[in-house]
């Protein structure tokens, strides 16, 4: 099997990442629920599981959401969000407006029961792992990405992939540096990580997008980025990468649409939160 095809199946749900090479023949056993890389070993920066919270009861998936929102708008990768977002949408002032709105925005988003499908632009509804997308009006006409994808560290704890635009630099806000002078500092193994992934969310090749689709397209696109078959200290690197990520923002600048996963301990991939972006209107967040 070729090295980056086993990277790829540790990314993917059902998929095992570990530090050997596996073996011929390991996958997942006939049968299991579709999830992301499973580790060995509890991170020391987990909180609860939360896979054994039931996304049919009301009252656990509030207290699910509230959690994954709450950490979520007080991390790096948020920051790294609101910087993504100031290039995807220039002119806006995103990263202002959101930053204003972090303490309570759980606080002001719609549910999916309270309308807020309708503010996402596409059919979608809640499965027992999150939202699901369907995006069967979005699925043709868009071209290629053009290159490799190109991963930055804009901020410790988070990393920005662009797929679109391999050559845009995400720099942090708060001043305009350049990139030979943008801090590079990675994440170590155990930290609480994320990467945001500015991507054609039809380029996941499904009609429904739900999240272990998201997660494997995540891990696809981590792997093709990171992973350089000529140097091979990129593959403990990638792998180690894949084994950090907590949180998976994914940004479709054509569609206006922002996507954001939690990876549990378990390695097991929710869909959380959505966002809607419009031009000359208040993004409109939503939760299941």
């Amino acid at each position: 099997m070729h090295a980056a095809d086993e990277l790829y199946r540790d990314a993917r749900p059902g998929g095992e990442t570990r530090v050997d090479p596996p073996s011929a023949g390991e996958g997942p056993p006939p049968g299991a629920l579709a999830r992301g890389p499973v580790a060995k070993e509890r991170p020391q920066w987990a909180p609860s599981s939360g896979s054994e919270v039931s996304m049919a009861d009301p009252a656990e998936r509030k207290a699910l959401v509230d959690r994954f929102v709450s950490g979520f708008v007080d991390s790096a990768i948020w920051q790294a969000t609101l910087a993504v977002l100031e290039g995807a949408f220039p002119g806006l002032g995103l990263a202002a407006m959101l930053t204003r709105r972090a303490d309570d925005l759980w606080r002001t988003m719609d549910t999916l029961a309270e309308g807020g499908a309708a503010k996402l632009g596409l059919p979608v509804w809640l499965d027992e792992a999150g939202m699901v997308l369907d995006l069967s009006a979005h699925r043709n006409g868009r071209p290629e990405p053009p290159g490799k994808p190109r991963a930055s560290w804009p901020y410790a704890g988070a990393f920005v992939i662009d797929t679109l635009d391999p050559l845009r630099y995400h720099r942090a806000v708060g001043g305009p540096l350049a990139p030979r002078e943008q801090p590079q500092t990675r994440p170590v193994e155990g930290d609480d990580t994320g990467v945001v992934i500015v991507a054609d969310l039809a380029g996941a090749r499904v009609r429904v997008l739900d999240s272990a689709a998201l997660w494997r397209y995540a891990g696809q696109i981590v792997v093709s980025t990171l992973y350089d078959p000529s140097r091979t200290e990129t593959r403990a690197r990638t792998r180690r990468a894949l084994r950090a990520l907590q949180r998976v923002v994914f940004i479709d600048p054509h569609l206006g649409l922002g996507l954001c996963l939690q990876i549990d301990v378990v390695r097991t991939p929710r869909c959380l939160l959505a966002f809607r972006v419009d031009r000359g209107d208040t993004p409109r967040f939503v939760r299941p």
